[in-house]
This record gives C-alpha cells, structure tokens and sequence, in this order.
C-alpha cells in the first residue's frame, strides 16, 4: 500500500503527530511506501518520505491582517497544490492529517470529481467538537458535511461528539484508535534552569503547558493558588491566535495577591523546552472548559516523563483514557477550591501514580495505532493491497 499523509502545518502537536505517524507507517509490513507532505519552512531531517512542497505558515510579516491574507491564501492554494501531486501519484490513501475546513467549498468537490476514483482518502479527526474556526456554525456544518463526504476512513481517539457531519453517508467508516505517546527530547538545560530560577521559594509547580487557550481555564488555576500557599503556576507556550489576552490573566493574578507565584514562558516552546516544562513540574494541569471534548496532545508528552496529572471531570476523551487507565486526579466541578483539592490529593503517594503509567505506555503505541487502522483500511478497502 501506498499511503501520502498531508500536514499544513509545520509546528504544534498536530504536525509531531504526523511525524510519528510517518515512522510508524514506514514500519508496517503492507506499506510499500509512505511520504508526509509538509510546507517548506518546515525545520526537520530530510530523512526518507519527506516533501517539502506545502506553502510557508510562519510569514515574515508582523501585521496582522497580512498574517490574515496569508492564512487565507494558504487555504485556497494547498489543497490545490495537494491536488496536482495525487494527480500525478499512483493510487494511495491520503491521510488528511490537516484539512483546509475553511475552503472546503472549493477543493473537496474537485477531489471528489477527479481523485475520488483513484484514491482513498482517511481524514484525523484530532479535535471533532472544535472544527470551528469558519465564521459561523452553519459554515462549520457545511464545509465539514463536505469534508466527511469525501473520507472513506475517519479516526478518533476513544469518543466522537453526536454531530449531523459524522452521520453523512455510509460509506465513511469510523474507528478508535489509540493517539500515540510523543517521543521527547531531553529537557533544554537552558529552560530548565531558568524554570528553577523562577521557582526560587522551591514551591510546588502546577503546569498548564501548550498554547494559550481559555478553554484551559487559567483563571481557575490562578484563584486556585489563594488556598495553595506552597504551590506556584507555570504558563508555558504561545497564544493560540489573536483573540487570546494573556494579560487578562495577569490582571487577575495581581488581584488575587498571587502574581508573585505565576511563572510565565509565554512564547512557542521547542521540543526541548516542552520537555523541560514537563520535567520540571511537579503536577501538569489539564483542566478543561466543558468546550473540549477532544483528546490532549500534552497528556501525551507528559506520559514518557510518568508525570502525575490533574484533569477536568468533563465530556473530553482525555476524561475518559485518564479515568480508565487511572493515571490522573479527576476535578469534581469548574471551582478553584475543587481544583485546589484535587491538586493536593494528587500528590499524595506519588510512586502509585508513576506505575499507572506503565498500562497506558503499552496501549498508546503508534505501532498498534497503525496495526488497528491498516486492519480497518485491508478489511474495508482490500484493493489498496
């Protein structure tokens, strides 16, 4: 089987992702050959499979609406570039480890007319709730009917929300499967000292690291450390789009007396210093809004370092694998003093929470990721053979 997997991106968990899921397939016994498509400022080895061929996501530009046009540009010119290669490849399964949502409309009918006979496409649902960012609901509604129109295979991790788009056709099949534990580097020594240095009191440090995003509720964590005298938060990783303001959390943190204990690295980590913020936290906080109901990439950085965790009791399938695995201290409702308890209670016998890990690592392998999905896909589609 031949099989081309599409990243838009060139950073962010979404685009570690596809790396892992370039090696893993590389593996397997069916696969004959695999390549990842990826845009050409991408900062990687140009080991075997990689194509650099995908436009610049990371512009020069500073103003804001030029960065704007240029995402837009992006969207409308990708797939079309995308377009030209499969109709110059032999038949593959495309897997859309990134998909242009926004210009829907305009690429996936010309997939489906021309590509549609030749390839197969499988589509990485990461976030199924979050698919949101067109202008309003409707438009989620119809580029995403659009989009699943066209995937033959659609995988998730451990649930999918009830939504009209995942009930078009029949032909899509759906599966589970397991995210995948990220291999980390070494902790940037850099990082880690300065994270030391900015913990000079030796408190204990909750961490929220990835992209700024309310739906992580920052503002619980900074009311929290009112009642947690001997615990600092670090906020690690860059705003994940304009509309987040950092320095409203900081306003906060002066209001609540506690500023004094909110470390901040609020730029886009490395791999490195990703991996010295996990190092060097002694909780990692993933305590989301109601609004997500994904998975998260961090639980999976965080899993190599066996770090205990805290987690949002909420409809997300990171709620789910946390709880059936038992590798987290569960927050009973959306509250400061909840969260508070929960932190405290998750230190407590620290060892046990270290061996939980051990069931999850063996899960979560990328290797069984792609043994269950080439199953589905040879079971389904046994011409790709």
């Amino acid at each position: 089987m031949r099989i081309v997997i599409y990243n838009s991106s060139s950073f962010g968990g979404c685009f570690d992702y596809g790396r892992e899921l370039l090696d893993a397939y590389s593996r397997h016994p069916e696969v004959s050959s695999c390549s990842w498509w990826i845009p050409i400022n991408a900062d990687v080895d140009k080991t075997q499979g990689i194509r650099n061929i995908l436009l610049n996501d990371k512009p020069s530009v500073e103003n804001r609406i030029l960065r704007q046009l240029h995402f837009l540009f992006r969207s409308f010119f990708n797939p079309m570039l995308l377009f030209l290669r499969l109709a110059a490849t032999r038949d593959s399964l495309v897997i859309l480890n990134d998909f242009e949502q926004l210009t829907a409309f305009l690429w996936v009918p010309l997939f489906k007319r021309v590509l549609g006979r030749r390839h197969k496409f499988a589509i990485i649902l990461h976030d199924p709730d979050r698919d949101a960012y067109p202008p309003n609901l409707a438009w989620t509604n119809y580029s995403m009917n659009l989009i699943m129109g066209l995937t033959d295979f659609a995988f998730y991790h451990d649930s999918l929300p009830d939504k009209s788009y995942y009930k078009t056709g029949t032909s899509c099949v759906y599966l589970d499967l397991p995210h995948g534990i990220f291999r980390m580097p070494e902790p940037d020594p850099e990082c880690l000292a300065l994270i030391h240095k900015m913990n000079a009191n030796h408190l204990k440090i909750m961490a929220i690291p990835g992209n700024i995003r309310e739906e992580k509720n920052y503002d619980i964590a900074i009311r929290s450390l009112v009642a947690l005298p001997n615990f600092a938060l670090l906020i690690a990783g860059a705003p994940a789009n304009a509309r987040v303001d950092s320095d409203r959390y900081r306003s906060l943190a002066s209001e609540c007396g506690v500023a004094d204990r909110v470390f901040w690295l609020e730029r886009y980590l490395s791999a490195g210093e990703l991996s010295a913020v996990v190092a060097g936290a002694d909780v990692i906080v993933l305590n989301y809004a109601d609004s997500f109901t994904s998975q998260s990439g961090i639980l999976n950085v965080a899993a190599p370092f066996r770090k205990v965790l805290v987690v949002s009791d909420g409809p997300s399938s990171l709620t789910a694998v946390v709880r059936k695995f038992s590798i987290g201290t569960i927050v009973t409702d959306a509250s400061p003093t909840a969260l508070a308890t929960a932190l405290v209670q998750s230190l407590e016998n620290p060892e046990t929470k270290y061996a939980a890990w051990e069931s999850y690592l063996a899960f979560a392998s990328w290797d069984r990721h792609v043994e269950m999905a080439m199953d589905c896909i040879l079971s389904n589609q046994p011409e790709l053979k």
